[in-house]
């Protein structure tokens, strides 16, 4: 029988960044035998906006993780029962739906090399125990990011809302707008390049625009944009793909 962990979430941080794109909290499993330890950086990763199966050995995050999928995966290093290195190495050696989540420690020996070198085989990153706010604020990122990047497919012919969805899923969501945002604008300039040199006759100009827009465009999705670029450039069709292009900035 699998002890029950405790499990809550914070409503009060509702519109964390950790939240995924439907509106649910993120599943952390955390390990820590020291009551005191677990209660408080439970509830710090409750203030993130994660949800939180905390237990406390190894060998009960291993019977978890075998009949649940979590986002990340905080293991302490020293636990009785099953320490936190062989809870690592089982769940990376037998736990097939556990292959791209990441896995990271809580140590108290990070300062001691020789202590990591025995470990980190088993975890994608460490961190130092007790971990403060910002430490876990930090490892905890980087740690989604991770997830995010490993888990994300795209078609092999991708539309539109694949690519977007891909990219929203591995960015956060100001970083995301700012690329789409700096994209379009340089979609906009191509067009203009394209124009100035369908103008002046210039065939390998007009060539080499067709081509970095057209690059750009189904990087980012914008298929009418890339459409559009394999009919002849005359003045009319340079009015449209600017209207496509202006249509994919404000879709």
């Amino acid at each position: 029988m699998i002890a029950a962990a405790t499990h809550t979430t914070n409503p009060l941080f509702s519109h964390s960044a950790f939240r995924r794109a439907d509106g649910t909290p993120r599943r952390v499993l955390y390990a820590e035998d020291q009551t005191t330890s677990r209660i408080v950086t439970k509830a710090m990763l409750e203030r993130l906006g994660f949800a939180v199966d905390a237990v406390e050995d190894g060998e009960l995050a291993v019977q978890h993780a075998s009949r649940d999928s979590y986002d990340v995966i905080l293991l302490d290093i020293e636990m009785p029962v099953m320490d936190g290195v062989t809870a690592a190495r089982s769940i990376r050696a037998d736990l097939a739906h556990c292959s791209d989540t990441p896995i990271l420690a809580l140590s108290a020996f990070l300062a001691d090399s020789t202590e990591i070198c025995e470990w980190r085989d088993a975890f994608d990153q460490a961190l130092s125990k007790p971990a403060n706010s910002n430490e876990l604020l930090k490892a905890m990122t980087s740690a989604v990011l991770f997830k995010d990047s490993k888990t994300a497919r795209i078609p092999a012919k991708p539309s539109r809302e694949d690519i977007l969805q891909a990219l929203r899923g591995t960015l956060p969501r100001g970083v995301w707008l700012r690329l789409a945002e700096t994209a379009g604008r340089d979609m906009l300039h191509l067009v203009n390049c394209i124009g100035a040199a369908v103008e002046a006759a210039d065939v390998e100009m007009t060539r080499q625009g067709v081509v970095n827009l057209k690059g750009l465009a189904n990087n980012f999705g914008a298929t009418d944009v890339a459409e559009l670029l394999n009919t002849c450039l005359e003045a009319p069709r340079l009015v449209q793909l600017r209207q496509a292009v202006n249509i994919w900035i404000n879709a």
